[in-house]
């Protein structure tokens, strides 16, 4: 039976979020099928000096959402 599980991080731990999907996959005995993810639109500091670099404009980091679909 396919099953969907959601994870949900920030862009700025990424590394933490993939660790903590194989993880679950390890410990769950889940055969991964298919990982879709999407990022929400970065937000910009509006009291970030003009002319300042796109980094510098950044305000916070923005919401990963992965969807793994998988069998158990």
């Amino acid at each position: 039976m396919q099953r969907v599980r959601l994870f949900k991080g920030l862009e700025c731990e990424v590394e933490r979020l993939e660790q903590q999907i194989n993880e679950w996959a390890e410990s769950e005995g889940a055969k991964i099928l298919q990982v879709n993810s999407s990022i929400a639109s970065q937000s910009y500091n509006p009291t970030a000096k003009s002319g300042s670099s796109l980094q510098g404009n950044i305000g916070v980091s923005s919401d990963i959402l992965i969807t793994v679909l998988y069998e158990k």
